[in-house]
C-alpha cells in the first residue's frame, strides 16, 4: 500500500521530468492490446474466404486462441493499472484532456464487450479447437440467438477499430502537428526522442 509520502515523491517525480512516460509494462501491454486487436479483426475478415474443414476451422481456432490472449492481456492491464501502473496527469487540459479519458475508458468497455461476444458466439454456435476438442452448441436449433451474437460481436468489434482509429489519429496529430509530448507517453525512452532533439535532425 502507497503511502502519501509515496504518492507524493512519485508526483514530484512526475512534475520534475520533463517527459514523463508511462511504466514499461503498461507500454508492452499498449502495444501488445492494439496488435491483438488489429490481428483479431483481419482474421475475421477472412475465415469465411478458407475452404470449408480442417482450413476453415484452424483459421477460427486461431482466431478464437487469440481471443483468449486479448481477454488475459486486457486482464492484466486493468488489474495493472489500478495496483501497480504509473499514473500520469491529463496530457491535454481542459474538454480535450478529458474527452481522451471518456475514449480511453470507451475503448475498455468495448474491447470486454467483444470479447464477451466473442465467447458468447462460440459457445451459441459451437466451435471445434484446433481439431483437440468441441465446444458444444448451446441452443442448436436457435438460428436467430446464434445469428444475434455474432451481428452484436461484428458490429462490436467495428465499433473498437473505428474508436481505436480516431484515439490513433488524435496521437497522430499531436505528435506531427501539435508537436507535443502526447505520443512519447506511450513509447519506451530507448526508441523516442525529445522533440527539440527531432527538430534539430530534421533541419
Amino acid at each position: 500500500m502507497e503511502t502519501p509520502t509515496i504518492r507524493l515523491a512519485k508526483a514530484s517525480a512526475l512534475i520534475a521530468e520533463p517527459t514523463a512516460r508511462y511504466d514499461r509494462t503498461s507500454i508492452v501491454l499498449h502495444w501488445t492490446t492494439a496488435a491483438l486487436i488489429l490481428l483479431l479483426w483481419g482474421i475475421a475478415q477472412v475465415i469465411d474466404l478458407f475452404p470449408r474443414g480442417t482450413p476453415r476451422v484452424m483459421a477460427r481456432s486461431v482466431h478464437i486462441f487469440l481471443g483468449v490472449v486479448l481477454a488475459i492481456v486486457i486482464v492484466t492491464r486493468i488489474v495493472w493499472r489500478f495496483r501497480s501502473g504509473r499514473r500520469l496527469p491529463l496530457a491535454t487540459p481542459g474538454v480535450m484532456g478529458y474527452a481522451a479519458v471518456i475514449v480511453h475508458y470507451g475503448l475498455y468497455v468495448l474491447v470486454a464487450a467483444v470479447v464477451v461476444f466473442g465467447f458468447l458466439n462460440v459457445w451459441v454456435r459451437g466451435d471445434a479447437i484446433f481439431g483437440a476438442f468441441s465446444v458444444p452448441k448451446l441452443a442448436p436449433d436457435n438460428t436467430g440467438l446464434r445469428n444475434t451474437v455474432g451481428e452484436l460481436h461484428e458490429v462490436t468489434a467495428n465499433a473498437v477499430l473505428i474508436l481505436a482509429g480516431l484515439h490513433a489519429a488524435a496521437a497522430m496529430f499531436h505528435h506531427f502537428v501539435l508537436r507535443d509530448e502526447v505520443l512519447r507517453r506511450m513509447l519506451d525512452r530507448r526508441h523516442s526522442r525529445p522533440a527539440a532533439e527531432a527538430d534539430r535532425h530534421a533541419q
